[in-house]
This record gives structure tokens, sequence and C-alpha cells, in this order.
């Protein structure tokens, strides 16, 4: 980290030229990140393929994607370009087509119809999130291995400065495709795991063989050196301490850097569901939390990334503000969880149509 802190202090003084405000400007970027992570020093990272991880949608470095991410980060408190909005993390969702029938999932209306999107709109929308600024795109779907040819494509095709990811069930996600995607500029895949015993994920994935795939996508994913993160959708029967812990111990196990903690929303699947966790879960969650990333007790386990803890301490970072969802048909949205469109990533106007949803905020908050 100290390495790291010093990379940063050469980097904004290169751009402010004045060591006393950078040391400012590098002071109110951890206050920012205090802000949604919580008043805490980072305690732990984890390293794959020679670049360090401190935080699950930030850029590892060494690369251009984390001085560029962070650059972006310093233009918000010291502006010195004109490009005052650049993405944290964007989600491209690049088929409907999917195996398994999950319990939670938000694109359940449009599973396994016609594909809309082109090879070539998929590469506009890669682009046009470039040319805005972006540290890190997510390829998701359905499950978005369906669509192979085009990943590599889409990855070999883009500029450098972006950390790429997938995420997936698992599916499709052997040996061979792992160093494929990895050879083509792939950072990391997070792999959804909804439960520690195997029978209970797969009824959660609707599908007898989905917790092997996660094993076997696990092992191919960290022998081809990507970073490994697990998705946990933490359902009211799944939440307590205990089976926290276990979780936090399986991830470990097979290799997982990362844990991100989705709190399940009525949408998709779960629309008119009464799906929403109680207080006392969500303290659990943010116990959880706390101590994976930042108790010395717990070190040798995986980071942990909870967005809805970031959201309740300092408000949506989401709808075209540090993050933006494009669903498969190429629709904006504010979060995968907040279904309302706010214009087409194919039109004219993108700029505008951000703008728009930067100016609406999230649809959950201002409702």
């Amino acid at each position: 980290m100290r390495r790291i802190r010093w990379h940063l202090f050469r980097l904004v003084l290169g751009k402010v030229r004045n060591p006393l405000k950078t040391i400012w400007a590098l002071r109110r970027l951890i206050q920012i990140r205090r802000e949604y992570l919580g008043d805490f020093a980072f305690k732990k990272v984890a390293k794959v393929d020679n670049r360090y991880f401190f935080e699950y949608n930030t850029p590892g470095w060494p690369s251009q994607a984390f001085d560029d991410y962070h650059l972006a980060e310093l233009n918000r408190i010291v502006p010195f370009q004109h490009k005052p909005y650049v993405f944290k993390n964007v989600i491209v969702a690049i088929t409907k087509k999917c195996a398994l029938r999950c319990e939670h999932c938000f694109e359940w209306d449009v599973l396994n119809q016609k594909e809309k999107l082109t090879l070539a709109d998929l590469q506009t929308i890669v682009r046009q999130f470039q040319e805005q600024g972006v540290g890190q795109l997510q390829f998701s779907g359905g499950e978005p291995l369906l669509r192979m040819p085009a990943l590599l494509t889409l990855l070999k095709t883009a500029q450098p400065g972006t950390d790429f990811w997938v995420l997936t069930s698992g599916h499709l996600l052997t040996l061979e495709t792992a160093q494929a995607l990895k050879q083509a500029g792939l950072t990391g895949v997070t792999i959804s795991l909804d439960h520690i015993e195997p029978h209970l994920h797969n009824q959660f994935r609707g599908f007898a063989e989905a917790y092997n795939w996660v094993e076997k996508a696990a092992f191919n994913a960290n022998q081809a050196g990507l970073v490994v993160g697990f998705s946990l959708c933490a359902t009211k029967e799944f939440v307590t301490t205990d089976n926290l812990l276990a979780y936090a111990s399986l991830v470990s196990r097979l290799g997982g850097a990362f844990i991100q903690l989705l709190e399940p929303k009525a949408v998709g699947h779960y629309a008119g569901q009464a799906v929403g966790l109680s207080a006392a879960q969500r303290k659990m969650l943010e116990a959880f939390y706390t101590n994976l990333n930042y108790n010395p007790a717990y070190h040798h386990l995986p980071l942990v990334v909870y967005y809805d803890y970031q959201r309740r301490r300092a408000g949506c970072a989401g709808a075209a503000d540090r993050h933006v969802y494009v669903d498969t048909d190429g629709q904006l949205h504010a979060c995968p969880f907040c279904q309302k469109p706010a214009g087409n990533m194919l039109e004219k106007n993108i700029a505008g149509s951000l703008e728009s949803l930067r100016q609406a905020g999230c649809p959950v908050l201002n409702t």
C-alpha cells in the first residue's frame, strides 16, 4: 500500500503541480473513499498475476486503468480536464441466453428471447464508454459465455485503460476458455454462488449441475491467472453469521479474492415478493463486510464489497455518476435493479441520455 500511495502521489503531482495541493487532493480522495466504504484504512490486498487489487470495482495496480480511474476521481476535486464524469464500473448485458432459471433473476422476462444487440452494436457500446472513460467494464447476461466469439472480439478490439470482467454462473468456463479470455485481455470473472450447500445452490439456480460448474470454473479461472470473485444473493433464508463465515471459507478454498454481497430486490423473477432483509440481517452483513475487510483476525479470508451498505452511507453511486447498467436491448438504467430505461446506447445523443440519468438520480431513492 505504501508503494501504491507513492505512485498516486507522483501521479497526482504530475497534474496538480503543487506538493501541498497534491497532499490535500489525496486526503480528499481518501475522505471520499471512507464516506462510501467505511471509516477504515485498507488492511489487505489481493495479488493476482503481478497486479494488486484492494477494492472490487477499482482497477488493479499497476495498470493504465488504475491511473486513468484515479485521475478521473482527482478531476472531480481539482478539475484539470473537460471530462468531469468517468465511470468506475459499467455492466453491459451482452446476451439474453441462459441455461439456468435462477430464483432472483432480474432479466427473467427476456431470458432466451431473440438477441437484439449485434457484435457491432456491442463494440459501439464499449467504444462509447471508453471514450467517456471507464475504469472497469463487466459483461453480463444471461450467461455471457454463451457469446464466447463476441466476447473475444470485444476484448481484442477494446482500447487499453479498462479492466474487463465477466459475470458468470460458471457455465462453459473451461480451462481453454479461461486461457483464451485471459490472453484476449480479460482481468477477472465473478462467479455466482448462492449457497454453501451444493444442492441448495442448484435449487436456487434451477439446474442440477450448477454447483459443479462453480467449482470447475473457479479452478480454471485461477489456473489462467484471472482474478476470481464470487457473487452472493444474500437471501433471508441464508443470512446468518455462521452461514456467512462458512461462505467466506468456501470462497477462500475455491481461490476467490472477492465476495460481492447483493441484497435481494423485488424485481425480475422476485417482482411482487417480500424478499427484503430484516434490519438485523443487514447488520449481520455489515459486520461481515467490516470484519473481512478490516479486522486482522479475518486477514486470511477474501475481501468483500457490499453496495447497499455504501448506498446507505453515502448515497447511490449509480445513475451514471460512477456506475451504470446497459440491458440486453442497449437500454440505459441507473443500475441492474432500477429497471427504468433512460435512453439507449445506440442512439446518437448518448451524452444527453447519460446527463439526464445523472440529473434524475436513483429511481429508488427518489421515490
